[in-house]
């Protein structure tokens, strides 16, 4: 007699405890090839994390390595209650930060690196750990953009059974933003940060094509629409609450020139992805950067009717 185990497109025949042990190792190693931890406790602030941070990175370079003796001078300083212990202790430790009552090496790596005001680095390095952890790697990798993250943690912690406190619903998010989002200041941009912005050119573009709908005689309204990411350069458009993909977001390259020519010949390219009537609507972005060193962003937006019309324009954008 025995139990057969669907697993993916594979089947495990499962005939005694030791087959069923087996399987579970098995899981378990497949499993810890890309994270390890599985405890959710994030309960303090990110601001809060980096300083601890430092903090033992400095303890660190004078010898002092116990977790329990940093983390109470730690507290002492900020005039801080010594209860925050139960909260800080468990944190650090679903984010592999602390192992055996002391800071791990990553942990003190991640203090230098915020004690350089080396910040680009210290998001690299702690994206590095929160992969590890197998649930926050989840909300990472289930989240459609910034703006999702805060209910993708919700609905993630509640399938995995556990009550929603709001600390904790507020802290991973702030934490998780800063690990996924990038401080995409429009005011001052470049083409290789812009590249990882478009998630919220897409979302500014949508705030300011209510008029060329209304002059192709769409009825849809702009606020109506959200988006989802298909790859780098693609989204499709969907009406909100409803799995109806009206259209598709196209992003060409950013350039650096308003040379009217040359953003004339990105549009044609644009076209190649466009198929008359198979949607309502598509929006064409050319991301244009000028000035020197500081560049600021302007769009050059086209939207494209199901029958081929069209009609563009140019906005700037700062935030």
């Amino acid at each position: 007699m025995y139990v057969i185990i669907r697993i993916g497109d594979r089947e495990e025949y499962i005939a005694s405890v030791e087959d069923l042990e087996r399987l579970c190792r098995q899981l378990r190693e497949e499993l810890q090839k890309e994270c390890q931890f599985h405890s959710w406790y994030i309960r303090i602030s990110p601001e809060r994390l980096f300083a601890l941070l430092k903090k033992a990175y400095v303890k660190y370079t004078q010898g002092v390595l116990n977790t329990g003796e940093i983390i109470l001078e730690f507290l002492d300083d900020n005039k801080l209650s010594k209860s925050l212990v139960r909260t800080i202790t468990p944190t650090l430790s679903s984010l592999g930060l602390t192992a055996s009552g002391k800071f791990t090496a990553a942990a003190v790596e991640i203090g230098r690196l915020i004690y350089e005001n080396r910040l680009e680095d210290v998001k690299a390095k702690l994206r590095q750990l929160v992969y590890r952890n197998c649930i926050l790697k989840e909300i990472l990798e289930s989240s459609r953009d910034c703006d999702d993250i805060e209910k993708t943690v919700a609905s993630v912690l509640t399938a995995y059974g556990k009550s929603i406190r709001l600390d904790e619903l507020k802290y991973t998010t702030e934490l998780l933003k800063i690990l996924k989002c990038e401080d995409c200041d429009f005011k001052c941009m470049s083409v290789d940060r812009l590249s990882r912005c478009l998630d919220r050119v897409v979302k500014l573009t949508l705030d300011h094509v209510r008029d060329l709908f209304e002059r192709l005689d769409i009825t849809l309204l702009p606020e109506h629409l959200e988006y989802s990411k298909v790859d780098k350069t693609t989204y499709l458009l969907n009406v909100k609450g409803t799995a109806k993909t009206i259209g598709h977001v196209l992003i060409s390259e950013a350039v650096e020139t308003a040379d009217l020519q040359l953003l004339k010949n990105i549009l044609t390219k644009l076209d190649v992805e466009i198929r008359e009537g198979q949607y309502e609507v598509y929006i064409k972005i050319v991301p244009i950067l000028e000035g020197n060193g500081c560049k600021t962003t302007k769009l050059l937006i086209e939207v494209v009717r199901g029958d081929l019309e069209k009609v563009s324009k140019i906005v700037k954008i700062s935030s």
